[in-house]
């Protein structure tokens, strides 16, 4: 019974590696015979005009009739290569409307082509190009920071940024729309001291076709130790009423400032002036005159005065 049953088993097996082979054989055969049918071919586009630059992406791929044998046909609807067409012969429609005629360059198109698969036409006759002209502008650096300082610290003067400005390239609508580049985020805390670096420009989007002539800057800055000053400055009166003097209290104003300390000694009240316009007072119908600060050293920050209002009495 059990030998009765293996020999049936063979017969089954026997039978089905022969149908399966000869499903493989007849598929071969269909196979190897010629097909036609359309592949959709990505693209990439070379030799564009120097003075030109796309303002809209071109179609990223292609349709193309061909012909060739099955296994060839589906091995390339599954895997196409990537053509290049050449782009230095397109012609022009209007404004920046511009479009390449496929046909022309069948026979190029053809070499990229696998062995045996045989072009027969082109789905698109054409493709549209949407060429802008290539302009160049120059626009400054803005500086995109975070910085916080240790306590007493800060910067001794602005931050300089070398080069302050960069050559861009593009599209002329697109340039029009552009007035700054900004850096990548510049970030420090508890700053104590000075500092010099390279910082990388932020990129345009690769779709809008903008070139910049460099993508790093470098950025300096001193950062020294701040500490409080103080001085005493003679009131200047201004307009005073005609044959008559005018007595204020007080004399002198008290006037407080942020100074690096390597230029504390640099400071005296000679190179302050406080200003005090009677005019001012009358015209306001004002019982106290305001003092303003006219002339100051440029070493100094954060200047307050004291007192804001002075009192006066005018001898008759």
């Amino acid at each position: 019974m059990n030998q009765s049953n293996t020999g049936i088993n063979k017969m089954y097996y026997s039978f089905f590696l022969f149908f399966l082979l000869s499903v493989i054989f007849w598929f071969m055969t269909k196979l190897s015979k010629e097909y036609e049918g359309i592949i959709k071919f990505p693209v990439s586009y070379n030799n564009l005009p120097d003075n030109k630059l796309l303002q809209e992406n071109p179609l990223d791929f292609i349709e193309i009739y061909v012909k060739t044998s099955g296994f060839k046909l589906i091995s390339t609807k599954i895997s196409p290569n990537k053509l290049e067409i050449d782009a230095s012969n397109i012609y022009y429609k209007s404004l920046t409307d511009y479009y390449l005629l496929v046909a022309q360059q069948k026979l190029a198109i053809q070499k990229q082509m696998m062995t045996g698969v045989e072009i027969d036409h082109f789905i698109r006759d054409s493709i549209a190009f949407n060429l802008g002209l290539l302009r160049a502008k120059k626009i400054p650096v803005y500086l995109v920071s975070d910085i916080t300082f240790d306590d007493r610290y800060e910067l001794k003067e602005a931050i300089n940024i070398n080069p302050d400005s960069i050559l861009i390239k593009g599209p002329e609508s697109i340039l029009d729309t552009i007035s700054f580049v900004s850096t990548t985020l510049f970030q420090k805390k508890q700053l104590n001291s000075s500092i010099k670096e390279i910082i990388n420009i932020k990129k345009f989007p690769q779709e809008s076709n903008i070139r910049i002539q460099q993508d790093k800057i470098e950025i300096s800055a001193i950062v020294e130790e701040f500490t409080e000053g103080e001085v005493e400055v003679p009131i200047t009166l201004l307009n005073p009423p005609n044959n008559k003097s005018i007595n204020t209290f007080p004399k002198l104003v008290k006037i407080t400032y942020k100074v690096a300390l390597s230029n504390f000694n640099k400071v005296s009240s000679s190179a302050f002036l406080i200003e005090c316009d009677y005019n001012m007072t009358k015209v306001n119908n004002l019982p106290y005159l305001i003092p303003k600060l006219v002339e100051s050293p440029s070493l100094v920050r954060n200047i307050r005065i004291a007192p804001l209002k002075i009192d006066f009495i005018i001898n008759k």
